[in-house]
């Protein structure tokens, strides 16, 4: 809650009037007004209460923590860290104070850093590694083939795959080459509508990106999600109407659109909905030419203003509208697009507030209709995630994205 923090997740504490301790296990909380989602701010992913040893936060500094001194990350899990080589590998062992007495089972977890999935592929089928914890879906069926006993692992769609639009940049930004202003191609509704909306064809990406394992989506919130509605059918692939609005915004054969179409190496899959993307564009007119870059460098210019058009991703688990806040928000440090739209923060703060269920879903579906229409935020579909183990690594439960835990894992072997 401290400014000085700038802490991302802020936003979520702001309906927040005080702490106060009860006792040595019970703290009060008090809202400045109704919260609907109180109880899950406090739990979960990202947001909620991480507990770390007070005596090694008044030791250490936070630049010791984020480097990853074992000594300075100090929680209160199964396992300890004791070496971090970032990029390389990570070794946590089991911690034999664990409040839960009799876990972990296992005396060590190594964590390698292997960004290819042909190399993951490689390593799984030699039995050099009992798990993939993210695993691109358009390599599935391939994994599927050559190692047949291989425990496949998915669920719902909680994730939205985006391409996202820069609405609005500030003032005083440079310009992004010799040959462009600053000024964002899609400020222009008429040309978010013609290449986010009519001009690119989510079935499509889908069967080549996903091999058809994802749902096409628009609505900002994923299929997997409560709350969320379908509302694609307002944005239906219709080539000759997103060249309809181009004419009409001013582009045409004598004045091409040309954008820069940017997305990072993280997960493969990204390159691939690019390049549909930029084919699918080529087809009424437009060029947009790619930029690979690495996920830090993307991380840089999408949340800090920095130079783009559009970018390929898949960003947080949603499973609440008003989790987007941390993402679309019009003060938001995640919102990327920059809109300067408070119609959006009114939709947050009216469905927040709400705390009748079937009141809250009417508000829900008002809101991404909206936002299907002004297309401050632009999804392509869910985003499936997959996880691969062993036949031989048991009791292991599927948590979905960001959601890893092997306190009950054993190895049968």
């Amino acid at each position: 809650m401290d400014p000085a923090t700038r802490s991302s997740m802020r936003v979520y504490y702001e309906k927040v009037h005080s702490v106060e301790v009860v006792d040595p296990y019970t703290v009060q909380i008090r809202l400045k007004e109704p919260y609907g989602f109180t109880l899950h701010m406090l739990a979960a992913y990202r947001m909620g209460l991480v507990f770390y040893s007070p005596a090694a936060t008044q030791k250490y500094s936070l630049e010791d923590r984020r480097s990853g001194k074992p000594e300075a990350v100090v929680g209160c899990g199964p396992f300890r860290l004791v070496e971090w080589v970032k990029g390389s590998h990570l070794v946590m062992d089991r911690f034999d104070k664990y409040w839960d007495q009799g876990l972990p089972y296992l005396d060590r977890v190594v964590i390698r850093v292997i960004k290819d999935p042909v190399t993951q592929m490689a390593a799984f089928k030699a039995g050099e590694i009992d798990f993939i914890v993210d695993f691109s879906p358009e390599h599935v069926e391939t994994l599927r083939a050559q190692n047949p006993r291989a425990v496949i692992m998915t669920g719902k769609e909680t994730t939205p795959m985006v391409a996202q639009m820069k609405v609005t940049v500030p003032r005083d930004a440079k310009p992004m080459s010799k040959d462009r202003a600053p000024h964002p191609i899609f400020s222009d509704i008429r040309v978010r509508k013609a290449i986010g909306c009519y001009g690119i064809d989510r079935k499509e990406i889908v069967k080549i990106a996903f091999k058809g394992q994802a749902t096409p989506w628009i609505g900002i919130i994923p299929p997997g999600t409560p709350d969320s509605a379908d509302v694609t059918h307002l944005c239906p692939y219709d080539p000759a109407r997103a060249k309809a609005l181009l004419v009409e915004a001013g582009y045409g054969p004598q004045k091409p659109l040309t954008f820069e179409l940017m997305t990072n190496t993280e997960k493969s899959v990204f390159n691939v909905i690019a390049t549909v993307i930029k084919e699918q564009v080529a087809r009424i007119g437009v060029t947009a030419n790619i930029r690979l870059v690495d996920k830090v460098t993307w991380m840089n210019v999408a949340t800090q203003d920095g130079p783009f058009d559009m970018y390929v991703e898949d960003l947080a688990s949603l499973f609440t509208l008003d989790q987007n806040t941390l993402l679309s928000h019009s003060t938001a440090a995640w919102n990327t697009t920059r809109h300067t739209d408070v119609r959006i923060d009114d939709y947050y703060a009216r469905y927040a507030r709400e705390m009748d269920p079937a009141k809250r879903k009417v508000i829900a579906r008002e809101f991404q209709e909206f936002s299907a229409d002004t297309l401050y935020w632009n999804t392509i579909s869910g985003s499936p995630f997959y996880e691969v183990a062993q036949s031989w690594m048991k009791d292991y439960v599927y948590n979905a994205e960001w959601k890893i835990l092997y306190k009950k894992v054993w190895l049968d072997k």
